[in-house]
C-alpha cells in the first residue's frame, strides 16, 4: 500500500520532470513571454525543496541531486537540462563522481597538501587546470567571441579567473562557454582554499618546530644538578 508521503515523494518526482522539460521547451519557443522561464525555474525550484524535505534521508537525498538544481537553473544549456530530465526519469545513471572522490580520498590529500615533496605535483595540477580550461573556453569561444582572438587569451581568461582574480577583460559569451567558466571559478574556490589551508598548515608546523626549539634551548641552560 502506498502511504501518503510516498504518493508525494513519487508526485514530486514526476513534476520535477516536467518542469525540467518544461525548462527546456521555454528556451526553443520564441511566443513564450520573456518571464515563462522564471515561473518554469521558480516551480522547479520549490518542487526541488519540497521533495528534499519529504526525502527519507534527506542528506543523502540532497548529495546526490544538488547538481540537478544547480543545472537546470543557474545553466541555460539545454543539452545539460535534457541530460537532467533523463537521469530523472532514470534513463541514464546518476554521475557517481562523490564515490570516486570518496575511495580516493587520501591520495587526492597528499596531492593537493603542500609541502616540499608534494608542491610539484599541486603545481602541475594547477597549470594542467589552466591548460585545460583555457583550450575549452578558447575551442568555444574563437571565432564567435572577438576577445578570444589567440590560444593565449584562453590561458589567460582561465588563469586569472581560476586565481579567483577576475579582471573581465576577457569574458565567455557563448552558453557553452559559460558553463566552462562555472566550472572554472569553483575549481578556483577551491584552489584558494587549498592555499588558505596550506599557509594554515605550515603557520602551525613552524610555530610547531619554535616551540620545540625553545624547549630543547631551556633544557640546555638547566644547571646540571650533578655539581
Amino acid at each position: 500500500m502506498i502511504t501518503k508521503r510516498k504518493f508525494w515523494q513519487t508526485t514530486l518526482d514526476v513534476g520535477l520532470f516536467v518542469a525540467t522539460i518544461a525548462s527546456i521547451a521555454v528556451t526553443y519557443i520564441a511566443a513564450l513571454p520573456s518571464w515563462s522561464t522564471m515561473v518554469v525555474l521558480m516551480a522547479f525550484v520549490v518542487m526541488f525543496f519540497l521533495r528534499w524535505w519529504l526525502a527519507d534521508d534527506r542528506n543523502r537525498w540532497m548529495k546526490e541531486n544538488w547538481l540537478d538544481l544547480a543545472i537546470i537553473v543557474l545553466l541555460s544549456s539545454p543539452l545539460l537540462r535534457m541530460l537532467m530530465a533523463l537521469r530523472l526519469a532514470h534513463l541514464v545513471p546518476a554521475l557517481k563522481v562523490g564515490v570516486l572522490i570518496r575511495a580516493n580520498k587520501d591520495r587526492i590529500i597528499r596531492l593537493l597538501i603542500f609541502s616540499g615533496d608534494s608542491l610539484p605535483a599541486a603545481m602541475a595540477l594547477i597549470f594542467g587546470l589552466v591548460f585545460v580550461f583555457g583550450s575549452l573556453t578558447f575551442v568555444l569561444e574563437h571565432g564567435v567571441n572577438p576577445q578570444f582572438k589567440e590560444f593565449s587569451d584562453g590561458l589567460w581568461w582561465a588563469f586569472v579567473t581560476l586565481t579567483t582574480v577576475g579582471y573581465g577583460d576577457v569574458v565567455p559569451v557563448t552558453a557553452a562557454g559559460r558553463i566552462v567558466a562555472v566550472m572554472n571559478m569553483m575549481f578556483g574556490i577551491i584552489v584558494y582554499s587549498l592555499v588558505v589551508a596550506n599557509i594554515t598548515v605550515f603557520l602551525e608546523r613552524y610555530g610547531q618546530q619554535q616551540a620545540a626549539r625553545m624547549q630543547v634551548d631551556e633544557g640546555n641552560k638547566k644547571p646540571d644538578s650533578t655539581e
